[in-house]
């Protein structure tokens, strides 16, 4: 139709007609071979228009020819124009057909993720950030504070340089973990709300970013970066020089990460099973605070106290109780986060603890959760599994969890403010964790491990 169309329009200049209108002595005649011209022309371009507006482009383009060719060189000439017009926009309806069933079979292909928009009730300042979860950071840096202070409470001092190490890679495999889980989730919708009242994240990147499938591959793009960057991190802080450490520190941390995978992403994707909370306690507890102090007491080069090993173990008193601590905390932000996406989960297939256990039992286990964990850390202070200062400073953060568990129960009703709830615990978690560290780092110097102390840090060369 378009090569026709472009013929006709070379004719309206053509020699043919040029000679047409220099023959024409009569200017009546002239004039009335000039209405007909138009009254015809102006028929056939009503027809084009007609067809365009019912969607016949092809068709269109074929009256243009048509309306063309009559204006160059009269009926006969149109309606041979027309012909040709209408073979050549069959062939061509014909191929775009074709080529329309291959771009739907193409577009099926492409994963169809189109987001609502961002409500408008709260700025858009805000909502960045929550999606930047800066406090959640916090889930990183307590196993390293933790373990650094575990370092001095055995070897009396902590490697500087090789503790930012760490701190730096392990914020960015967070970073990884929070692009990635909302990517995945956009691919699930569990973050859209928009066919639920009070579901979904607004606050979530991708859906801040336009929630279509650019905005999708960016920050994936970007969570690998982080994911590869932080590795990187890690594995350089990891290197010492005591035989076997490096080798069982990377092993730990590599499967802390495999389990931060395995909790969002594919195939697994544990965290719409129900089984997130158990890999994260794992992830953050034993694995990594429990690789922080390997490292870092195996990079001090030795110990100011008599009793300490040469190559650290878990087994010495307090790592391994104290990584318990750290990992319940971490634990109890990941459970209170789906306090306020009950509708958003259910709806997306998610069976998250509070979907499993509806919101109200949910409430009651945290209570009873959080009453568990200040009597338990209070016991392994008691028989030594947790040095006693840093029990006791978990005991003293006791109030901030009652927060937690009274807000959680206030709000029962309203689910949409509950999200508050996850940064309350991620108060507690950050308190806790520090006052534990801080009394771990003291409890050399009290009276119950003074057996220790006469003579070994002033007779070691250090």
């Amino acid at each position: 139709a378009a090569v026709a169309f472009a013929r006709a329009t070379r004719a309206r200049t053509s020699p043919r007609r040029r000679a047409r209108l220099a023959a024409a002595s009569d200017p009546p005649s002239a004039n009335v071979a000039a209405e007909d011209d138009v009254e015809v022309e102006i028929e056939i371009v009503h027809d084009a228009s007609d067809a365009a507006g019912e969607g016949n482009h092809f068709a269109a383009l074929a009256a243009l020819a048509e309306s063309a060719a009559a204006s160059a060189g009269g009926e006969d000439e149109a309606m041979a124009y027309a012909a040709e017009s209408e073979a050549v926009a069959a062939r061509a309806s014909a191929s775009a057909t074709t080529d329309d069933d291959d771009e739907v079979q193409n577009e099926a292909a492409l994963p169809n993720i189109r987001m609502s928009p961002v409500p408008d009730d709260v700025s858009r300042a805000t909502l960045w950030w929550r999606a930047l979860k800066i406090p959640m950071y916090s889930v990183c840096v307590a196993p390293l504070v933790v373990a650094a202070s575990l370092c001095h409470h055995w070897y009396g001092c902590v490697n500087a340089s090789q503790f930012g190490l760490f701190a730096l890679g392990g914020c960015l495999v967070i970073a990884w973990l929070n692009l990635s889980n909302d990517a995945w989730d956009a691919a699930t919708g569990v973050d859209d709300d928009k066919e639920m009242d009070g579901g979904g994240k607004p606050e979530s990147i991708v859906r801040l970013m336009g929630g279509d499938v650019h905005a999708v591959n960016k920050v994936s793009l970007l969570a690998v970066g982080c994911l590869l960057s932080g590795i990187g991190a890690l594995v350089m802080a990891s290197t010492v020089d005591v035989a076997g450490v490096s080798s069982n520190v990377l092993s730990m941390l590599g499967v802390a990460v495999l389990c931060g995978q395995a909790y969002q992403g594919p195939p697994f994707r544990m965290s719409y099973k129900g089984l997130g909370e158990p890999l994260c306690f794992a992830a953050f507890g034993p694995l990594a605070t429990g690789a922080f102090y390997l490292a870092l007491a195996a990079g001090t080069g030795g110990s100011v106290w008599v009793n300490a090993p040469l190559t650290p173990v878990l087994s010495q008193g307090g790592v391994f109780g104290a990584a318990i601590m750290v990992g319940l905390t971490t634990t109890c932000i990941l459970f209170t986060s789906h306090f306020h996406q009950e509708a958003g989960d259910r709806a997306a297939g998610k069976m998250s603890p509070v979907v499993k256990l509806g919101l109200e039992r949910a409430i009651r286990t945290l209570r009873s959760c959080l009453l568990a964990h200040q009597a338990l850390a209070i016991g392994m202070g008691w028989i030594g599994a947790l040095p006693r200062m840093g029990a006791l400073a978990v005991f003293l953060c006791s109030p901030l969890a009652i927060a937690i568990a009274r807000y959680a129960t206030e709000h029962e009703a309203t689910p949409e403010r509950l999200f508050k709830t996850k940064y309350l615990a991620v108060r507690w978690h950050a308190a806790s964790s520090l006052a534990m560290a801080i009394g771990i780092w003291l409890d050399p110097w009290f009276p119950w491990v003074w057996t220790r102390v006469p003579g070994a840090a002033l007779g070691l060369a250090y």
